[in-house]
């Protein structure tokens, strides 16, 4: 629970830190410039989500359960090896991408420079595996916060030389070169040469890895599905709407992994050693995540409308229902997020691999069906629909992986409560946008007291007493 807090803070920061650097950025480029930087990010943003093909997720469940110092270290070693294997193989398809496309030199000459950049951080990711495994979260979430920070301070001081657009994506560069001996330093475990790689371990890790990079492809292909369906079966103007709605949401849809993610070294242990530890560690989360979502619901719900005018304007504003629409969606994503967490600890992401499968599958038969008559409303109800559809595949998936380990969902009914009721105060408000957040936040936080809707773990976390349960 700390530890997520923690986390979000750190979400918070390093998102204020990606802004200042993005206007330095518009400001100094030209929009042909940026247009080249935006492309490179792109194909580079490619290359770095697919080729961590879940070898993150299954290092620290291995890790987690692994026995000894020695044990540890071989795992990190192997680990390190396909990542970077994996990666280089990435970057090197991204260059010859650019190179048939027919983009300029610069363009071609950034992506290469650019992919030893992210060959660099993806080291320097994945030597913070033992920093997770070991909950010391302040120190990991320090490490993303710096990151955000030497980028903002790279670009700064070239902005202030007048360089030009090459110099701008050799930053990932001087970032790895600075993170890696500091995250070497505060994992505190060693590395093996090459003499002490061997072939089965990274066959095996590649066995457990297969599925999740395929769950994760999907997942990544997974809501902008929606987006191309929309602008193939209906018109520009719902195309823009929807856009717009989508970007807004996009920010919020890695939170939940984010935060929840901290519990994933406890969950490994508990899959392999105590069902029951399992059990009640994927209930609280799940009594937690669906009131974070719920709450979520209610501020975006309220602040749809002048977000929107405040950011794009008034061209923009037709986006601010969907978006409300859309917003329900985080309901069903943060409990998919914990489902799928208890999969890989329950060493079940063949599972997770085949649920997402399907909710691709419905999102598309969905998408074809409402979306030419519907539009971006359609699509939006489409999105809820289908990760709905995904959090219910997957929850029957974690009760046939072991029964009696899936949480029970017959909390929802508080969580559904104090949406309803701090929604309905917001709404009598919503004139007063910025009012009716503060009185729906309290009358939220009041039904959740009084239905003791709170997890008891929560409580536990920051050293308070919930009720007689407790005395």
């Amino acid at each position: 629970m700390r530890g997520g807090l923690v986390r979000g803070i750190g979400f918070g920061v390093s998102t204020v830190l990606g802004l200042a650097t993005a206007v330095l950025l518009l400001h100094y480029l030209s929009v042909d410039d940026f247009g080249r930087y935006a492309t490179v990010s792109a194909v580079l943003g490619i290359v770095a989500g697919i080729t961590d093909a879940g070898l993150t997720a299954v290092g620290s469940r291995e890790i987690s359960v692994a026995r000894t110092a020695a044990e540890r270290e071989g795992i990190l070693s192997h680990l390190l090896v396909l990542r970077i294997a994996g990666v280089s193989v990435g970057v090197i398809t991204g260059v010859a991408f650019t190179v048939i496309a027919g983009y300029d030199n610069v363009v071609i000459a950034g992506t290469a420079l650019g992919g030893v950049g992210v060959i660099l951080i993806s080291v320097q990711s994945m030597l913070t595996v033992p920093i997770w495994v070991e909950l010391r979260i302040i120190s990991l979430t320090t490490l993303e916060v710096l990151r955000n920070l030497i980028t903002l301070v790279s670009v700064a001081v070239l902005v202030l030389v007048e360089a030009a657009l090459l110099a701008f994506f050799g930053v990932q560069v001087v970032v790895g070169i600075v993170l890696i001996p500091a995250t070497l330093l505060l994992a505190r475990v060693g590395v093996r040469g090459a003499s002490g790689i061997r072939r089965e371990m990274l066959v095996r890790l590649m066995r457990e890895t297969f599925p999740l990079a395929i769950a994760f492809a999907m997942s990544v292909i997974y809501f902008r599905v929606l987006v191309v369906l929309v602008s193939l079966l209906s018109s520009e103007e719902q195309t823009g709407i929807f856009g717009t709605s989508f970007r807004i949401f996009e920010l919020l849809l890695g939170l939940p992994a984010l935060v929840l993610s901290v519990a994933l070294p406890l969950l490994s242990v508990a899959g392999d050693e105590d069902d029951e530890r399992l059990r009640n560690g994927l209930q609280s989360m799940t009594e937690a995540s669906l009131l974070i979502a719920a709450l979520l619901v209610v501020g975006i719900g309220i602040l749809a409308k002048p977000g929107i005018l405040l950011v794009g304007g008034q061209e923009y504003v037709d986006a601010a229902p969907v978006l409300r629409i859309q917003a329900l969606a985080l309901i069903p994503v943060f409990l998919g997020q914990v489902l799928q967490l208890g999969l890989i600890a329950g060493r079940a992401q063949r599972a997770m691999a085949v649920a997402n499968g399907l909710a691709l599958v419905l999102v598309i038969a969905l998408g074809l069906a409402f979306v030419p008559a519907g539009g971006a409303t359609a699509a939006a109800w489409v999105a809820v629909g289908a990760e709905t559809a995904l959090a219910v595949f997957l929850r029957i998936a974690v009760g046939r992986m072991r029964p009696g380990v899936a949480p029970s969902l017959w909390c929802a009914w508080k969580a559904g409560l104090a949406l309803a009721l701090a929604a309905g105060a917001g709404y009598v408000l919503r004139d007063s946008p910025l009012l009716a957040v503060c009185v729906a936040v309290l009358v939220f936080g009041i039904v959740a007291l009084v239905t003791r809707a709170v997890p008891a773990d929560a409580y536990h976390a920051f050293g308070l007493r919930r009720g007689r349960e407790d005395e």
